[in-house]
């Protein structure tokens, strides 16, 4: 079983969405004075959208936060007084938790319809109940033996509400050492379920096993081994809403793990022990993994300055941030940022006659970390997408979504988060060249012919070019099963055309290129 680490914040870098939306806060404590025999810090709130860190409760003595995962409240310990609550919209007022005066509290959690607050505490034996508006506490319930949790991540996450938000799922050692997850319901505080992490995991034989991470009903369960260097871990992300586990990760070597959204990918965060002959004390060494959780498949890794914290806010699910240094210059990385980093077509050549009929494309966006979830905006706004794989999502516009040039942004949204931003061009005129070609002309049976097109697009994007005045046959009918979306570079026998012989031209971007019985013959 992994023991309980000293909490040290660490070093990064930020990486911000170019969008304007909100993103969460840190609140952290950053020191004033410091000496061998006292340390007084003030609590500070780093807003990630911004960078700006600002004062949110003045001096504290040597103060130890704890929040709720959607970071509403905080509990603000101190060392020899009764912890504090703040609610973080206000923090004018507090209240004075007496009760909790030398006692040890792990996790919070808060039931917003409930309006309640559940503390686990003295090393998860315990469950209570906090009604916010009376100040009051009620239905303590005993658990089992303490638990130890990961104390490389805010906050910790040994407990979790299930997904209709009337029970809580808390991991929990019984009478018997045997690792379970019990299964608490709010409605008559009284623990219902008992379930042996070992038959959940899917992994047998294991040392121990841990409810390590958990949100929505959804938990990730660690099998870990006895103490050997480079020893293997498993992990598995479990929905106990379904029942259901996804595929089995395995990783050789020290290590935590943590999922975004509802459990889509799979975050493993080596470790270095301080000291190789000591199994206890262990810093965070830089290196993220990143699974595809129904795959098991790597989709991405990183490698990062040691020493950080993981911060995690279930308003914010698909995001996990690693961050070092925040009492001095906060640096973080968002690991699970969504990345968007290119379009097909880019750019979409128009007539400032406008559009005689209506139609509507697909525009394919290649990046990282896309999920069922994932919704394309363009122009602020969000557009029918469907997710291809990890890397790709494709959405659709229309032509009043281009019947004006200009430059439009577009991003990937994913439970409230956002990629960075690209541009999508409407213009009347492309940079370079875009002209068709001609490959030949088959003459069919039927004494009909068949002539095979292509085209060269001299420009570094692709194009889309509705049928139209760009992108027409004549004589009629204009639309003859040409393209419309023009890959950059030279492609040949692209599509065909039956015609039965006469001239027979392709006006495209411009340019032209007619064809007849006479043209060359296909080999």
């Amino acid at each position: 079983m992994k023991a309980i680490k000293l909490l040290v914040v660490v070093l990064l870098f930020f990486i911000f969405c170019n969008q304007t939306q909100s993103q969460p806060f840190i609140y952290f404590d950053k020191t004033i004075s410091d000496s061998a025999f006292h340390r007084f810090a003030k609590i500070c709130k780093l807003d990630l959208s911004t960078g700006n860190v600002t004062d949110f409760i003045p001096e504290k003595y040597d103060p130890f936060i704890i929040s709720d995962p959607d970071w509403n409240y905080l509990l603000v310990e101190q060392r020899n007084m009764p912890p504090e609550l703040y609610n973080t919209s206000d923090s004018s007022s507090s209240y004075l938790v007496e009760d909790f005066f030398n006692v040890s509290v792990d996790e919070m959690l808060y039931s917003p319809t409930q309006n309640t607050l559940f503390f686990l505490t003295d090393g998860y034996r315990y469950i209570e109940r906090f009604n916010i508006q009376n100040h009051t506490f009620f239905n303590r319930l005993k658990l089992g033996k303490s638990v130890s949790f990961n104390s490389w991540m805010e906050p910790t996450r040994n407990a979790f509400f299930s997904t209709d938000k009337n029970k809580i799922y808390i991991s929990v050692i019984d009478s018997n050492d045997v690792e379970q997850v019990w299964t608490y319901s709010i409605s008559t505080h009284q623990i219902i379920e008992k379930r042996n992490l070992s038959t959940l995991s899917g992994h047998q034989g294991a040392l121990g096993y841990n409810l390590c991470f958990g949100r929505n009903g959804i938990g990730l369960i660690e099998a870990y081994p006895p103490y050997t260097p480079n020893r293997n871990y498993y992990f598995n992300i479990y929905n106990f809403g379904s029942n259901s586990a996804q595929t089995q990760i395995a990783n050789t070597g020290e290590c935590e793990a943590y999922f975004n959204g509802n459990g889509e990918f799979t975050i493993i965060a080596g470790m270095t022990y301080y000291n190789q002959n000591d199994s206890i004390d262990y810093y965070s060494n830089g290196t993220f993994k990143i699974y595809n959780s129904s795959t098991g498949q790597l989709v991405k890794t990183n490698t990062l300055p040691p020493r950080g914290v993981i911060y995690t806010f279930d308003n914010y699910p698909n995001d996990i941030y690693y961050v070092l240094n925040l009492d001095t210059q906060p640096e973080i990385y968002n690991l699970t940022k969504l990345e968007l980093h290119q379009l097909s077509p880019a750019v979409a050549l128009t007539s400032p006659f406008g559009s005689r009929q209506e139609f509507s494309f697909n525009v394919t966006a290649y990046g990282g970390l896309f999920t069922d979830s994932s919704v394309a905006y363009f122009n602020g706004q969000a557009k029918p997408t469907s997710k291809i794989n990890d890397t790709t999502v494709s959405f659709t516009l229309s032509n009043t979504d281009i019947a004006s040039t200009g430059n439009y942004p577009i991003w990937i949204s994913n439970y409230g988060s956002y990629s960075d931003t690209l541009n999508f061009s409407v213009t009347y005129s492309l940079q370079n060249s875009l002209s068709p070609t001609f490959q030949c002309v088959r003459r069919n049976p039927d004494k009909s012919y068949t002539a095979y097109f292509g085209y060269n697009n001299n420009n570094s994007y692709d194009v889309f070019i509705p049928t139209g005045v760009n992108n027409r046959f004549s004589p009629s009918p204009e639309f003859r099963g040409q393209a419309n979306v023009f890959i950059s570079g030279n492609h040949q026998n692209v599509f065909t055309v039956n015609f039965n012989g006469d001239n027979l031209t392709w006006y495209l971007a411009g340019q032209s290129i007619t064809v007849n019985k006479n043209s060359s013959s296909c080999p």
